[in-house]
């Protein structure tokens, strides 16, 4: 404070010079310093992959807007084969709301002017009033590692109850995008702290034209042109085996983007490629169309045009199966179109998380050309 006030009079008497630039430079310093001081205080933020702590009034979380948030929080993961919810939601009334349960990954705090019980004043005292009153025109502010390192914070609210149920139900994608993101981020730390396989990384881009940060724990189960299979067989765990296929051929037309030829690319490479009885060729995986619908949307991979693709694939002749997720990605400057699938089995266990691991690996997928411009870019 006491620098804060000595600035404001040098610039008042416009007595800048040595004295007022070594002002500035200590008042970096301090500030660096505090920063640096609040980080170290800051204990990591804790809870389960996929875990999220909502805080706000309990009568307004058993009324419409807690089912609109419900069905938004707790909307079912598109491409698995049993209904998983996009979170786990752990409700915590205001006023229990501690130094304990603040230290949680993800956080949304959900307020409205027209709560008058001391749950909807005491979560809206975490927004304020004025904001509220002063920003109609907005709903949602994020913030970071407000109470602890590594913590994504939402907030949402509005003028009354309808109005806010309104909103979110109109942007029930924006909201679970937000904690998706986070969880990724998340995701991608943790998988890269450990040793990466950066020797399998560098074999993909000599010898079939494209990156993938490959984290510790895979192999490479098939390698051959236009084809690479890399697994993670789940020793460590026991159960869970993580798969990541790469195939690409010459792109052709917009044709190739439809859904009947993406899912027939599939087939054709699952069959030919990956078995799942080695004793008989005719255990072949393939995609399943009759019992879950395949979800397809457009999107882009490291800035790319890209589909993307998630659904269930079964063997041909054994009874199991397991979710997939698959982009199909054109790279214009080697004209090439390139299937990126992950795809797990794990019979009777939850897939959310592993299907989420897989989606942080497969988004590190980059072209040559893209490779060869961070190179360029380093060496300078």
């Amino acid at each position: 404070m006491t620098i804060f006030i000595i600035m404001n009079i040098i610039v008042k008497s416009k007595t800048l010079g040595s004295l007022s630039l070594f002002l500035m430079v200590l008042l970096g310093t301090f500030s660096c310093s505090f920063d640096s001081v609040n980080e170290r205080l800051l204990v990591d933020a804790s809870g389960r992959p996929g875990e999220l702590f909502l805080v706000m009034d309990s009568v307004q979380w058993k009324g419409e807007l807690g089912e609109v948030l419900r069905g938004t929080l707790r909307a079912s993961v598109p491409g698995l084969p049993n209904d998983e919810p996009s979170f786990t939601v752990r409700y915590i009334e205001p006023t229990r709301f501690n130094s304990v349960l603040n230290k949680a990954k993800n956080i949304l705090f959900v307020a409205t002017l027209d709560s008058k019980t001391k749950g909807g004043v005491t979560v809206r005292n975490y927004i304020t009033s004025e904001y509220i009153k002063e920003h109609p025109d907005k709903f949602i502010i994020s913030q970071a590692d407000l109470y602890a390192r590594g913590q994504s914070v939402l907030y949402l609210f509005g003028a009354n109850q309808d109005e806010l149920a309104n909103r979110i139900a109109h942007n029930e994608y924006v909201v679970r995008d937000f904690f998706n993101k986070a969880e990724r981020k998340r995701l991608f730390h943790s998988l890269y702290a450990a040793k990466e396989m950066k020797g399998v990384n560098n074999t993909l881009l000599k010898k079939h034209n494209f990156y993938m940060r490959i984290p510790n724990g895979f192999r490479i189960e098939q390698d051959t042109p236009g084809f690479v299979w890399l697994r993670s067989p789940g020793v460590t765990d026991g159960s869970i085996d993580k798969n990541i296929f790469v195939a690409y051929k010459p792109y052709t037309d917009e044709s190739s983007f439809d859904k009947k030829e993406i899912i027939d690319w599939r087939n054709e490479i699952t069959k030919k490629r990956i078995f799942e009885d080695p004793e008989s060729t005719a255990s072949y995986m393939e995609t399943d169309t009759v019992n879950v619908p395949v979800y397809y949307k457009n999107t882009e991979l490291a800035g790319n045009y890209a589909k993307e693709i998630r659904g269930i694939w079964k063997t041909h002749t054994l009874g199991i199966g397991g979710p997939y997720l698959s982009y199909i990605v054109l790279d214009k400057d080697q004209n090439e179109l390139f299937y990126i699938d992950g795809f797990v089995v794990s019979p009777g266990e939850p897939k959310r998380e592993s299907m989420r691991e897989l989606e942080t690996i497969l988004n590190t997928f980059r072209t040559k050309k893209q490779m060869a411009e961070v190179a360029k870019n380093k060496s300078k």
